[in-house]
């Protein structure tokens, strides 16, 4: 009878620690590091803004002015350099014609117009600590930059946010936006609302 044998190789562990680490090595420095890239919106050829203060629907209080300014210092901080005037509130639609009147009377190229929109609104009111109101809520942003000279839109962009909503009330299905301290109150939804919107004035990392 014969009987047979395998040899079993034992590879050093100095070696084996070796080939790991060349390998990590190798797989780590495959990766390049992440570039700047540039805003997909250049707010450079504009110059000077025109501001309008938003408009809201189916909101009254703080909501529309506090969204504007938000917007304003998100395009300042993203681009500097850039000029923008604020204009204030302006009746009516801002359609082509009004577009181009606007230009010629303030000397600006580009006009930014926003518009909130507040739905399906649930009223909720608290008695823990005190009687406090709050309402859960859909609130829409939809922003526009348009030509001063031909009043065409030449960017546009929305964003969309359901959440509740504290330091606001109800009054004939509409919301009140009349906190004391608006920031404090809803000044995180709408930066999370305008941070989205001016995304595409923002330069990003990315990995090529």
């Amino acid at each position: 009878m014969t009987s047979s044998r395998t040899r079993r190789f034992r590879v050093p562990a100095a070696l084996l620690a070796g080939v790991l680490i060349t390998a990590l090595a190798a797989c780590g420095g495959s990766r390049t590091p992440p570039v700047l890239l540039p805003p997909r919106v250049d707010l450079a050829p504009h110059n000077r803004i025109g501001l309008v203060l938003f408009t809201a629907e189916k909101a009254k209080g703080s909501l529309a002015a506090l969204a504007t300014q938000r917007f304003m210092e998100q395009l300042l901080r993203a681009q500097p350099g850039i000029e923008v005037l604020e204009l204030g509130a302006i009746a009516g639609p801002i359609d082509a014609a009004a577009a181009r009147r606007i230009g010629a009377e303030q000397g600006v190229r580009t006009i930014a117009v926003g518009h909130i929109v507040v739905s399906d609104l649930k009223p909720r009111v608290s008695m823990s600590g005190g009687l406090s109101a709050s309402a859960e809520g859909t609130v829409t942003l939809t922003t526009r930059l348009l030509s001063a000279e031909s009043g065409a839109t030449l960017w546009s962009q929305s964003s969309r946010i359901r959440q509740t909503m504290g330091s606001i009330g109800v009054v004939d299905g509409q919301a009140v936006f009349g906190a004391q301290d608006p920031q404090e109150a809803y000044g995180a939804m709408v930066d999370e609302l305008v941070s989205y919107v001016t995304d595409d004035f923002k330069s990003h990392y990315a990995r090529r």
